[in-house]
């Protein structure tokens, strides 16, 4: 598994920086509504894909607690929690990419509009299966718990994705179901990132998921000298 590591993070890792070279050498500056270059667009490469993936992240987190639920093998609780986390650390960097598009664009930190909320909601959510998991010393019950909570807050992945394009919201959607609203050099910019995001986050959900096993590894032998 380390030599799959190793190559997903490169392969991830060059995607990224091959994404961001793009945005930044070869797509356009998206123009707005008064023929103003909007440059802070930019971070959309970035952000956009790390939003995607944390998201997908919380999907897997829920497929991996329902293969425990059903299998009982504590493998799938340590990918549940490393998905889990690893969403996590990835939604709080969209908060903060959000944060800084939000005050370049709309003048705020803030504004409680349907994605930025129903985002917020779903952090909260998450925070709540850590403090979960941290309340529960015994470990079956801690997985059994963890994994019910992980698929019931799943379901705010699919409808924090959803929220722009169900209730009228300030916020640009850029993909729906006509496609793609960018120029071809743009859509290619963010599909490297995209990729490359996918690939890294793969990555480290794997290296948590050794250093979980090691760990727990390491509890039993002390258990047992």
């Amino acid at each position: 598994m380390k030599r799959t590591i190793t190559i997903l993070l490169l392969t991830g890792g060059a995607l990224l920086l091959t994404g961001l070279a793009l945005a930044f050498l070869v797509a356009p500056t998206a123009v707005g509504q008064k023929g103003v270059e909007i440059f802070s667009q930019k971070i959309f490469y970035f952000h956009v894909p790390v939003s995607e993936t944390s998201l997908l992240a919380f999907i897997l987190g829920a497929v991996f607690g329902v293969l425990f639920l059903v299998k009982k093998s504590p493998k799938y609780d340590f990918l549940s929690l490393a998905a889990v986390e690893v969403g996590f650390v990835f939604g709080l960097l969209v908060e903060w990419t959000g944060i800084i598009w939000t005050r370049a664009e709309w003048g705020v930190w803030w504004t409680w509009e349907p994605r930025l909320t129903s985002f917020f909601i779903l952090m909260l959510m998450y925070a709540g299966y850590f403090v979960l998991r941290s309340s529960i010393n015994e470990e079956s019950a801690r997985a059994r718990f963890s994994a019910v909570y992980s698929i019931v807050a799943a379901v705010n992945a699919p409808l924090t994705f959803f929220a722009i394009r169900l209730i009228p919201s300030v916020h640009p959607v850029v993909f729906d179901s006509s496609g793609a609203h960018m120029e071809p050099s743009m859509l290619a910019a963010f599909l490297v990132s995209m990729f490359g995001m996918l690939i890294f986050s793969t990555a480290l959900i794997l290296i948590r998921y050794q250093l979980q096993t090691a760990r727990e590894e390491l509890d039993y032998l002390k258990n047992e000298l």
